[in-house]
């Protein structure tokens, strides 16, 4: 498993939101409509020197919005499907921009079809191992300009 440790600061995503439930998770559905409507906030998109996106977010939080983990066996939360975009960009209407918090996280690489089985590995036996404990609600992310997929776990030392 390829994993690090990155600090992050505060990252603003927009995109769709939605709530995710056991008997409905809807998160394709809303990659679905914040693709179909990209053009609208591609101009706010963060980019990197070369000009390619910085990233793309599936950011994650409780139902307070306190990016805490997802509740019912991590089934039931809210998902933002989104673009990194600069810190002072405003959502257009029909979209919503969340400040994910300043944290560390342990990042993790992923290829499709390995999500649940990596994200139930890490919880039960990754972070244990290194002396973490989860913080918050974990994020994935996709970086453009190489098509990697991740999974970002917030982490705190155990017993924090």
């Amino acid at each position: 498993m390829n994993l690090r440790i990155v600090d992050l600061p505060g990252i603003a995503v927009i995109g769709m939101e939605g709530l995710c439930t056991p008997g409905h998770n809807i998160v394709s559905e809303l990659w679905q409509q914040a693709n179909a409507r990209f053009g609208e906030v591609a101009a706010l998109a963060m980019k990197e020197k070369d000009g390619s996106l910085v990233g793309f977010w599936g950011a994650m939080s409780d139902e307070s919005r306190a990016f805490m983990p997802w509740t019912e066996n991590f089934q039931r939360g809210l998902y933002l499907a989104g673009v990194e975009v600069y810190k002072d960009a405003a959502a257009p209407e029909g979209w919503t921009r969340w400040v994910m918090p300043a944290r560390k996280y342990l990042a993790v690489e992923v290829t499709p079809g390995q999500y649940g089985e990596i994200f139930s590995e890490v919880l039960a036996k990754t972070l244990p191992e290194m002396g973490y404990a989860l913080a918050g609600a974990v994020c994935d992310h996709t970086k453009p300009a190489t098509g990697q997929d991740y999974l970002f776990f917030p982490v705190k030392a155990r017993g924090e």
